[in-house]
């Protein structure tokens, strides 16, 4: 035998060395075998030792697979008197030899020699296989192949919070890239303290907790068992830092009450990792990265560690849900990790535990990430904004995990504080609580699962509850995933029967013909009921090369014409050799500019004179009927908040500061551009957006100074060089003198960080 393969829940393959130090102490077993069978070792029968003899090397046997340490304790500890008559001394002596000849074969087996370095024959077993078990819970962890080289790209290195380092390797002859996470305050703790920590954890393993909030309960047992490490090591006299006391706390409430500490430092990669993947007990946790795709870790969980996580998910969901052999499936989200939990036992299983996590943001996106993140154009931004803002009802169509529900919340931003918003969803996706507490007004209703289509429950289902809110009083119904055939004909019924209701949903579709056969062939719904919907949003991933990155962007919208009872193309993305190099092509104005990705020479002023409109978008139409504003100025509104979410997205990359894209910058800002053309009004709802631009420069500038201001201790600041280059380039955008400035700007601003 040259090489072996060991195969569990996965597959390792030893090599030649290793496998000469398997098959040699296999080859000893088997002459010890031998040696068993034979009688004449022993002696005579009559031998009152004979017996004796026979049970020493049985015990011998045993332990060579339990055991090698304690199997050559036991034989090299053998002692027999010798014999009171000289007939039994050739046994005694055949058999001295036998045990000493047995003796140093073994001891000179590498796998024994091995097993004296690592402790016991599973610990050497493991570091053949290239595994190591854990010092602290019973469970095993992979080791970084030998072979694995780890990337040089910038972003496949860096540090998390608690001090967790990340690195991404590639392993020749993997598809997948190796993401690997090392946590150095824990795994450099003297003995001392690692054996405090073993002990405590699985002392605290044993109890049970009662009536306690469980979504608080990860933050006071860390704090608790961080008191109880620092108390302990006084006593006994073990030095201790500060910082350790944190990291042992926090890992063993993790083990304890969390998710494990493997899932809990997964989940604080917020702004990388997406996913999390458990496909069964002992298999590998893998995740989605955003920019490596789906990644293999090196951690897995056993059967009972992973039950007391999914256990302790439950507890956290409040018991809202049940999760057992009636109930298989459970989907909740844990607030604490803004993480979406679905998870699955049996019989919904063939006896494995799965699990998928989904790390979702903690607040909302905003256009300005949209466009940092290239997932749409300037124009299309301020476009979506107004249309938004005027209550245009829309259905955000995708495939799964495309982004559906992210560009739905981001919408409610647009919105504004002046409208009541209520979403209307089985399990809390979108942020209420970050948009609650910035003033909007914005309720949350909980309805029955998207999948279940009748039965008993305790919960209302999804159109009883919409029709239900709307009786309230007027208000933005967002509903988020539309699943179930129920609630697909609700939909359509509420958007026919109550017209102009202002309504933001999605469901998974890739394109219009795909709604359109799904309501007729299998709802039994007539097509011409989807025109009641204004407009049609469809997102979709893309990727350049085999292992580049995947980006959401918006892949094309439609809108509704009522009268011609046709669906009206009005934006469509177009591919280029690279993400920065991709277009949205506007399909209602000629000028370039509604197209463009880059807003640098945009001119305000020069569009209103050279607006050149192929045709109004019907949806636009409509709502110019109603408000007796023209299309032209609901058109230049769009330039003009395309290029305000473009100017804040260009200051987040000069300065880097990525706060300015979030939500708190970004809704200041909007308000106080809403505020500007409200004040700018005249009759008929005109505004000089060319005089509107122009005032609000110096606005702009001093909502950015006082954001940085706030925050001044992070040593971010606006330099005074781009403050004055960036207004000349906005009156002067065509002279070429400035555009090179414009160039070298970033350049600058890098050098006065550093400095």
């Amino acid at each position: 035998i040259k090489t072996i393969r060991y195969e569990e829940e996965i597959v390792v393959e030893l090599d030649e060395e290793k496998t000469a130090i398997l098959t040699e102490y296999a080859a000893f077993i088997r002459q010890l075998e031998t040696i068993l069978l034979r009688t004449d070792i022993y002696g005579m029968e009559e031998d009152p030792q004979f017996h004796n003899r026979r049970t020493v090397l049985k015990r011998f046997y045993e332990y060579v697979f339990l055991n090698p340490l304690i199997a050559e304790k036991e034989l090299s500890s053998f002692e027999e008197p010798l014999p009171e008559r000289s007939i039994y001394m050739k046994g005694y002596a055949t058999f001295k030899g036998w045990v000493a000849g047995i003796l140093k074969r073994f001891v000179e087996t590498r796998l024994y020699k091995l097993v004296k370095q690592t402790g016991d024959l599973r610990a050497a077993f493991l570091s053949l296989t290239g595994l190591k078990s854990l010092y602290f819970v019973p469970s095993l962890v992979l080791g970084v192949p030998s072979n694995a080289v780890p990337l040089k790209d910038p972003d496949a290195h860096y540090t998390l919070p608690f001090g967790i380092e990340v690195q991404i390797y590639e392993v020749p002859g993997a598809e997948a890239y190796l993401y690997v996470q090392r946590n150095p305050p824990i795994e450099s703790l003297p003995e001392e303290l690692s054996k405090l920590l073993k002990a405590t954890i699985n002392e605290q393993f044993k109890e049970s907790f009662e009536d306690v909030k469980w979504e608080i309960l990860m933050n006071l047992k860390t704090r608790e068992y961080r008191q109880y490490f620092i108390d302990r090591a006084m006593m006994e006299g073990i030095s201790i830092t500060p910082q350790q006391a944190m990291a042992m706390g926090r890992e063993c409430a993790a083990w304890v009450v969390g998710l494990g500490a493997h899932i809990e430092n997964l989940a604080l990669d917020k702004d990388n990792v997406t996913d999390i993947y458990i496909d069964s007990e002992n298999s590998p946790i893998y995740i989605e990265h955003t920019k490596f795709g789906i990644c293999h870790t090196l951690f897995r969980y056993n059967r009972d560690l992973l039950e007391r996580a999914f256990k302790n998910v439950v507890k956290t969901a409040g018991g809202i849900r049940k999760f057992d052999d009636a109930n298989p499936i459970l989907d909740v989200v844990l607030k604490r990790l803004s993480m979406r939990c679905h998870l699955q036992r049996p019989p919904a299983t063939f006896s494995e535990l799965m699990g998928a996590l989904r790390i979702m943001k903690e607040e909302p996106f905003t256009y300005s990430q949209y466009l940092d993140y290239y997932s749409m154009s300037p124009f299309f931004a301020g476009y979506d904004d107004v249309l938004v803002s005027l209550g245009c009802s829309e259905a955000v169509l995708g495939l799964k995990g495309v982004g559906k529900t992210a560009f739905t919340a981001a919408k409610v931003a647009a919105i504004g504080t002046r409208r009541r918003i209520i979403p209307i969803q089985d399990i809390e996706e979108i942020p209420v609580r970050a948009f609650r507490k910035r003033g909007f007004h914005i309720g949350a209703a909980r309805v029955t699962g998207g999948e279940i289509e009748e039965g008993r429950t305790t919960e209302l289902d999804l159109v009883s509850m919409a029709n239900a809110l709307l009786r309230m009083g007027d208000a933005a119904i967002i509903i988020n995933e539309v699943r179930s055939r129920s609630a697909v004909q609700g939909i359509i019924n509420l958007l026919n029967t109550q017209p102009g209701v202002f309504l933001l949903y999605n469901l998974h579709a890739e394109s219009l013909r795909d709604v359109q056969d799904r309501l007729e062939l299998v709802f039994g719904i007539p097509a011409a009921s989807m025109y009641a919907t204004d407009r049609y949003s469809f997102l979709k991933k893309i990727r350049f090369g085999r292992k580049g990155r995947i980006y959401r962007v918006l892949g094309f919208e439609y809108e509704s014409d009522i009268e011609e009872k046709k669906f009206v193309e009005i934006f469509r993305f177009r591919r280029g050799p690279t993400i920065e190099q991709c277009s949205w092509e506007c399909k209602f104005l000629r000028n370039p500019e509604a197209s463009m990705s880059n807003f640098d020479k945009v001119n305000i002023e020069n569009m209103e004179k050279e607006l050149d409109i192929a045709f109004i978008p019907p949806a636009l139409a409509r709502r110019c009927e109603e408000s007796g504003i023209s299309p032209e100025q609901y058109l230049l509104q769009s330039f003009f908040k395309g290029k305000m979410y473009y100017e804040i997205q260009k200051m987040k990359r000069l300065l880097g500061d990525k706060l300015l894209v979030e939500l708190d910058f970004v809704l200041k800002v909007n308000t106080a551009a809403n505020k500007l053309l409200a004040s700018m009004e005249k009759e008929e709802g005109e505004v000089d957006f060319g005089e509107a631009w122009r005032r609000w420069q110096p606005i702009f500038k001093e909502i950015l100074k006082d954001e940085i201001e706030k925050r001044k201790g992070g040593a971010v600041e606006i330099p005074a060089e781009i403050e004055s280059q960036k207004s000349e380039s906005e009156e002067e955008p065509e002279e070429e003198e400035e555009e090179g400035t414009e160039r070298e700007l970033p350049k600058k601003t890098v050098k006065k960080k550093k400095k």
